[in-house]
């Protein structure tokens, strides 16, 4: 019985990870670990290009790096003929690193420093998305004084509130992030970009949040595109040669979330756009779309092992993993919900368990009510759905080393990060020689 794809319910009842044993996985490469079905990211990278063609659009697609990055996945990204956004110089120093041409990479940030900026435009960056006039002049000085000329986005604000989590709200007309359409601040920051001769004004950027689950908002964003396309025209006199729709896509984590498919998201938000601007006579721009978090969410699932088991006062049974709010921040920020599975026996069970990490906080609680078969200690957990913001959000929260990530492609499982060990914990550490003598004597670290 298939989950996710790529993860499924063998016929003995075990967890299968691209066809492999979710309990193999745990034996060789220790827990807690993050484990991506690479198959499953290949796959929903080819799917997102298939229907932009399909919708007969000039697109390209950008993976949004945030949600998860390494040295493997900017090469998985390349390899599949997508572009990378990244949002900071760590993300695009990574990406280089791995051989991803710095050309189809779009650089985002709402505070970009000048050294960011330098870093990206002499490493022939593809596109900066400017978010504030000052970033515009900051643009044209850094550029100029290194004899380039750079292609710019223009990210603006539409005033577009999805409803989903606030945090996670991006299209607001007071975001922190973009200019907002508001008293024509956009047409203000078009006219500054065209003065500039080292800045190329490209077009516009627009991403109205993440975690949608309904159509009509992504209408309502290519329809606003469209409009401020005709607006610039009107008002700037020039009708820029790309548009960036961002991305959004919800994702099911849970069986009541109701997620669109990715052809009813490329036609709500890029269709509704095309259809604004031939009504109105106008071309169509080459497209840029933004998927992250639906690319790799359910490839990955996160294996723990089952530590302490008890029952509390209330009746409710507590069960504590390994990891905690360190390696998946989540449900503290975001009231995020899960699904976990036992690894030797993937079925939902009567027995209700709270499963909680071992992070010195009491709001450390990966899953509320989670409904398993007996479990016991020592048995490896998986908690379904986390490729998106996982490894890329933990922490070292009570000096916990970070887990390592796992690829599984075509058969095969192989390491991509290292998972920590007591010893890089020292590494940023400068105390002295006394103390790093003294942890180096002790035998298990």
């Amino acid at each position: 019985m298939q989950l996710y794809p790529g993860i499924e319910v063998g016929p003995g009842g075990e967890l299968l990870v691209g066809g492999l044993k979710a309990l193999d996985l745990a034996r060789t490469f220790g827990t807690p670990l993050y484990v991506y079905v690479e198959d499953a990211i290949r796959w929903k990278a080819r799917e997102y290009l298939k229907e932009l063609r399909r919708i007969s659009v000039p697109a390209d697609v950008a993976y949004a790096s945030k949600a998860y990055l390494s040295l493997r996945m900017a090469r998985v990204a390349g390899e599949e003929g997508l572009w990378l956004d990244v949002a900071s110089a760590g993300e695009f120093f990574l990406a280089t690193k791995a051989g991803f041409p710095p050309e189809r990479i779009l650089f985002h940030g709402n505070n970009k420093s000048p050294e960011e900026l330098k870093m990206a435009i002499k490493n022939g960056v593809g596109r900066i998305v400017a978010d504030s006039l000052a970033e515009i002049k900051r643009i044209q000085e850094i550029a100029s004084a290194l004899g380039r000329t750079q292609a710019v986005l223009i990210r603006v604000a539409p005033g577009i509130d999805p409803h989903t989590h606030k945090a996670l709200a991006t299209g607001r007309i007071d975001s922190k992030f973009g200019i907002p359409v508001y008293r024509g601040a956009h047409i203000e920051a078009v006219r500054l970009a065209l003065k500039m001769k080292n800045v190329r004004f490209m077009g516009f950027h627009c991403h109205v949040g993440s975690q949608i689950f309904e159509r009509r908002w992504f209408e309502l964003a290519g329809k606003t595109m469209g409009a401020i396309y005709e607006d610039c025209l009107k008002a700037a006199g020039v009708f820029p040669e790309e548009c960036d729709m961002g991305g959004g896509l919800g994702v099911a984590y849970v069986p009541e979330d109701k997620e669109l498919s990715i052809g009813e998201y490329c036609e709500a938000l890029v269709g509704s756009f095309r259809d604004r601007l031939s009504n109105l006579g106008l071309p169509m721009p080459r497209i840029f779309i933004e998927p992250g978090r639906s690319i790799v969410a359910q490839a990955g699932i996160t294996l723990y092992k089952v530590g302490t088991i008890k029952r509390l006062p209330s009746g409710q049974k507590l069960l504590a993993v390994d990891g905690g709010m360190a390696d998946n921040p989540r449900p503290m920020l975001y009231s995020a919900k899960y699904r976990c599975l036992l690894a030797r026996q993937a079925r939902e069970g009567q027995l209700s368990y709270r499963v909680v990490g071992k992070n010195c906080e009491e709001g450390d609680t990966l899953i509320e009510e989670a409904f398993l078969p007996m479990v016991r200690t020592g048995d490896i957990l998986a908690v379904m759905v986390t490729g998106a913001y996982h490894y890329s959000m933990s922490s070292n929260y009570n000096a916990l080393p970070r887990p390592g990530v796992v690829h599984v492609y075509e058969g095969r499982a192989f390491p991509v990060v290292r998972r920590q060990t007591y010893r890089d914990l020292l590494d940023e550490q400068i105390e002295g020689t006394d103390r790093l003598a003294l942890a180096s004597n002790m035998g298990q670290f």
